[in-house]
């Protein structure tokens, strides 16, 4: 799914009203080390992670 469709949708109700689905819920966890990890509020096993991140420009 493209953010921007979820973006639209949002804008203008709820967008599991205009069959786009419901963005899911995560977890952040922060290591000691500056470590980044994103979990599933319904598991405890991160699906993805980074050991150091860095900001980053668009």
């Amino acid at each position: 799914m493209r953010a921007r469709e979820w973006v639209v949708a949002a804008t203008y109700g709820d967008p599991t009203d205009y069959d786009v689905p419901a963005l899911p819920t995560w977890r952040v966890e922060r290591g000691a080390d500056g470590d980044l990890a994103f979990a599933a509020t319904d598991r405890d096993e991160p699906f993805i992670a980074a050991e150091r991140p860095v900001r980053v420009r668009r």
